[in-house]
This record gives structure tokens, C-alpha cells and sequence, in this order.
């Protein structure tokens, strides 16, 4: 009887051992897969890389590539020990693309301003920009940088202006002027409605906010063009003044 139950407790105690070491394997084998998953996860994982800076008024501009799709994304402009975090700025990694950076006082209340601008995409008569403006604005909790309005140059030109061509003629109407001129691409694919938004060309001229908008009568030529000057009202940057060159 002694033996039958010592050889009974001896089973038990194996079976005992044998579950436990397959519990001890099954942890380690979990331990090992979470381990490689956390590694492979740093490894992929893209740190932010500086794209511009100006040393001077210590401001700079990093972001976020990402390899497979050739863009920068998740823009941050790091103003001294501040960092401002932006929404939605994409921008083409390719070097004749790179984002501008300027620190320039543009509403000249002596407080300089961030201009931000991203080259979207370019071709043959093409060029397609975005302006972001980084302000530091007074709160009931102090000061805090902020990105303004600007006025959609496309929506104003569009809004002020009525434009028509023929093969032969371009007429400009609006703001009280009345614009008429040759059409030197001698064909025109619109007429009435035109793609603006295909030549929007952003710029910082001194201490000012330029758009150059491309008026494209066709894929390759664009005879004519407007230039919007912008100023600061309240939240928003409007245009100030616009030259039709035709």
C-alpha cells in the first residue's frame, strides 16, 4: 500500500513538473515575441530630422520623413524652448521642394512672425505652394504662438474679378478697372472658369506676404497673372492690394 501511493505521488509531482515547464515555456516564448515587437517597433519608428532653421533668430523647422511615400510629415517649429506643433503640413522630400522658412515682422508691430511655406507639387507652368503664418498672439493665459488665417488668393481673384478669353482676346474686370489684351498663347482651353489654384506661387517679399496666382489658359501657357499683397486684420491676413499683369 505505501508503495502504491508513494508511486501515485510520484506521478503527481510529474505531471506537475511537465505542466509547469510547459507554462514556463509558453511565458518565455510570449516574453521573447513582445521583446521583438517593441525592438522592431523602434527600429521602423521615423524620429523627427531638422529641415530649415534660422540660427539667427533661433527658429527651426523639423519634421517627420517618411521614406515610402517621399514626404515630411508632422511638421514642428521650435521657436528658442518652445515647440509649436502643427496639423496636416505635408511636404515632398525631394530637395528642389524643401519648405521655406522666413522670420520677418509682417503686420510692423516689432514682433517678428514665422512664414512657413511648402511647395506642394511643380511642372510645366506649374506651381503649387501653401503659406502658413506662426504669430505669437496675447491669451487669458499669456502669450502663445498661433497660426493665422490667410485669404485663399483663388477665392478672392474669383470673387473680384470676372475674366474671359478667346483664342484671340483676354479681358480683366473688376475693382473698377476694366483690362484688355492680346492672347499670346493663341488658343485658350477655358473661357470663363480657369485653374488657378494649378499656379498659386507664395512668397516673402521684404517684409511681406506676396501670392503670384498664374492666370492658365492652357497646359503650357499662362500669359497672364495677378499678385496679391497681404496685410494683417484681427485673426486673418487679407489682401491689401492685387496687380493684374496682363
Amino acid at each position: 500500500m505505501k508503495k502504491l501511493l508513494s508511486h501515485k505521488l510520484k506521478e503527481h509531482e510529474l505531471k506537475e513538473g511537465k505542466a509547469l515547464k510547459r507554462i514556463i515555456i509558453s511565458l518565455s516564448f510570449i516574453l521573447f515575441f513582445s521583446t521583438n515587437v517593441v525592438l522592431a517597433e523602434e527600429l521602423t519608428e521615423q524620429k523627427q530630422i531638422l529641415v530649415e532653421g534660422n540660427e539667427k533668430e533661433g527658429v527651426y523647422l523639423y519634421a517627420t520623413p517618411n521614406p515610402k511615400d517621399e514626404l515630411f510629415t508632422d511638421f514642428e517649429v521650435r521657436i528658442g524652448k518652445e515647440i509649436f506643433e502643427t496639423y496636416g503640413w505635408n511636404a515632398p522630400m525631394r530637395e528642389e521642394r524643401k519648405p521655406e522658412l522666413h522670420v520677418v515682422d509682417l503686420n510692423k508691430d516689432g514682433q517678428k512672425e514665422i512664414v512657413v511655406i511648402i511647395t506642394i507639387g511643380t511642372g510645366t507652368w506649374v506651381v503649387q505652394k501653401e503659406a502658413h503664418i506662426i504669430q505669437q498672439v496675447e491669451t487669458i493665459d499669456g502669450k502663445v504662438y498661433e497660426e493665422m488665417d490667410i485669404e485663399n488668393p483663388v477665392h478672392t481673384i474669383e470673387r473680384d474679378f470676372k475674366i474671359t478669353a478667346t483664342n484671340k482676346t483676354i479681358q480683366v474686370k473688376g475693382r473698377g478697372h476694366i483690362w484688355n489684351a492680346e492672347n499670346s498663347c493663341g488658343k485658350t482651353y477655358y473661357r470663363h472658369r480657369f485653374p488657378f489654384y494649378q499656379s498659386v506661387n507664395w512668397k516673402v517679399e521684404g517684409n511681406q506676404l506676396v501670392a503670384n496666382v498664374g492666370l492658365t489658359l492652357t497646359h503650357n501657357c499662362v500669359p497672364a497673372g495677378f499678385v496679391l499683397k497681404y496685410k494683417q486684420k484681427g485673426e486673418i491676413y487679407v489682401v491689401k492690394k492685387i496687380k493684374v499683369n496682363l
